[in-house]
């Protein structure tokens, strides 16, 4: 702006000497002028706000451009949509309450925290990060449109030719929960459940299995699991047991007496599901009872081929210029880490037929960290394992041992400083200041939120490994422990980091360099995944969660 003036006072000046000289030369530098000017003001203004319903109103939206990318502001995101927004300076935060949550956003990180009226809490991962500039959060409009439904209850389009934020629909209020709760309708011939929803259900499974327990399976779906806890049972249901995934709401209704079939289908009047169990034998419904049930058993079919565990991804700690801690002998980790993945990836690849091996890196070359859970994500890898040697500050030292560690907040000295050495590897890489300052406390609390969904998954196979190493290592087990690995950050699927052992212990350095012991290594890591995949996919062909505890009837 100061600029802008500038250049005013000069047009200004020049505006009075030419004038008094010539009147005619001045007029169409004047003209010039005012075009430079109107079209400064008009690019600052491109980016408008339209509402379907009202399309004569229209919105002036703040942005600036990055590196190409439009990005608009969330301050004006905000007042465009009549909803409060409040910056934290401490925390580098933004948060934006509608009527029925409040967002948080951080600068320089793609997870936002949402938390309802009840307080409860999820995270979700946009597309790429918001930024701050001067006083102001942005996100980039195109990538984050589609979130702007479940953040703001508004339904968004970008028109990039017109750069047009398009409102179609907002929403003042929107409900918590997709399936708020349930009704029980005992029939002369059987039994009627409706249970409610809030939106229209895409998809559905219903299970009658002989032992009188029907499952009802919903997949990306939210339930109110206290509201259903609370219905009574009635006539033929003698037990409700609802279980909310991460995934899917399952609702389990304990029979009483002798039911042939069961048929699920939406009520045409409202976004209901109809569930209708039937008493009476019927050789006709029989026919089509079976016919459903091959097709529910195909959808399944296919549900679990897409979940199922078909990639696994196997990270070399360190790597090229970072050769990570180097042993008393002067072993170096990047050497070990690398030479014990590659076993362990021929191990997985000749023994275990359709599981796809994906390598961070499978030679002596440098990775960024938050680069390794982009490759993994960009996999679909259903596992992530990174394999790691550990030290002591003075060499050599007694320590000996191994340890595995989970993704969260240390909760021990130990565990916090064998982290901050790993996470140390961020000072090689260029720009890494800019990447990672705004990780703070609070925000890899709000990233451990988002893998909430994989932490059992991830705790099952730490314990399997923990044991597999312990049954073939003559060194001390150190146990499953927490700590804030950046590796592990970002990578959307259970992940575990794997301290092998000290190199700076004379004994644990001899195993760790030896092609014996690093085949100790990758055999025990291998026998811990063969146990993983077993246990995921027979949980997966019940349809329930990796670590669930199995409910008593």
């Amino acid at each position: 702006m100061r600029n802008r003036i500038r250049l005013g006072e000069s047009v200004h000046r020049c505006t009075r000497s030419t004038a008094a000289k010539s009147p005619s030369r001045f007029f169409p530098l004047v003209v010039l002028f005012l075009l430079f000017f109107s079209s400064l003001l008009a690019q600052e203004r491109s980016l408008k706000v339209v509402f379907e319903n009202d399309p004569s109103r229209i919105i002036p939206l703040g942005s600036i451009q990055r590196n190409g990318v439009l990005y608009a502001s969330l301050n004006g995101i905000a007042e465009t949509l009549s909803l409060r927004a409040t910056a934290n300076q401490r925390a580098q935060s933004l948060e934006i309450k509608t009527s029925f949550q409040q967002i948080t956003f951080f600068a320089d990180n793609a997870f936002v925290a949402i938390a309802n009226h009840a307080n409860d809490k999820t995270a979700i991962q946009l597309s790429a990060n918001v930024i701050s500039s001067a006083n102001d959060f942005y996100i980039p409009l195109a990538a984050c449109t589609p979130a702007f439904e479940k953040l703001f209850g508004v339904i968004a389009t970008f028109d990039k030719t017109t750069n047009t934020l398009r409102i179609s629909k907002q929403a003042r209020s929107k409900p918590t929960f997709d399936i708020p709760t349930l009704a029980l309708e005992p029939k002369a011939n059987g039994m009627l459940i409706r249970v409610s929803a809030t939106r229209p259900l895409a998809d559905f499974e219903g299970l009658l299995k002989q032992d009188g327990w029907l499952y009802v399976t919903i997949p990306k779906a939210k339930a109110d699991i206290k509201e259903l806890d609370k219905i009574k049972p009635a006539g033929a249901v003698k037990k409700i047991i609802a279980t909310q995934f991460p995934t899917s709401v399952q609702i389990a209704f304990r029979l009483e007496g002798k039911f042939t079939s069961s048929d699920i289908s939406k009520d045409e009047t409202s976004n209901d599901l109809l569930i209708s169990i039937h008493a009476e034998p019927d050789e006709t419904k029989g026919v089509i009872e079976e016919k459903k049930k091959s097709n529910v058993h195909a959808g399944l079919d296919r549900q679990r081929k897409k979940y199922g565990m078909d990639v696994i991804v196997l990270d070399a700690g360190h790597g090229g210029k970072d050769p990570g801690t180097i042993g008393v002998a002067g072993t170096k980790e990047k050497n070990v880490a690398l030479g014990i993945v590659l076993k362990l990836g021929k191990l997985i690849k000749k023994n275990l037929k359709g599981l796809k091996v994906v390598y961070t890196r499978d030679d002596d070359t440098f990775v960024e960290l938050d680069r390794r859970g982009q490759i993994a994500n960009e996999a679909d890898g259903k596992l992530f394992i990174s394999v790691h040697c550990n030290s002591m500050p003075r060499k050599p030292y007694p320590r000996r041992g191994f340890e595995v560690y989970l993704l969260r907040p240390g909760r021990t000295d130990e565990a916090i400083a064998i982290a901050e050495r790993e996470n140390s590897v961020i000072e090689l890489e260029e720009g890494y200041e800019q990447r990672y300052q705004k990780l703070t406390d609070d925000n890899f609390i709000l990233v451990t939120m988002a893998q909430t969904a994989h932490m059992k998954a991830s705790e099952t196979f730490a314990d399997f490994t923990a044991k597999e190493l312990d049954k073939v290592l003559d060194i001390p087990n150190n146990g499953v422990t927490q700590a804030g690995f950046l590796v592990l950050v970002g990578s959307a699927m259970p992940n575990v980091l794997i301290e092998t052992a000290y190199l700076s212990n004379r004994e644990d350095e001899k195993l760790l360099k030896s092609e014996s012991g690093q085949q100790q290594y990758a055999e025990a890591i291998f026998n811990a995944i063969k146990r993983y995949k077993k246990e995921y996919e027979k949980l997966l062909l019940e349809g329930k969660e990796l670590g669930e505890t199995k409910r008593e009837e």
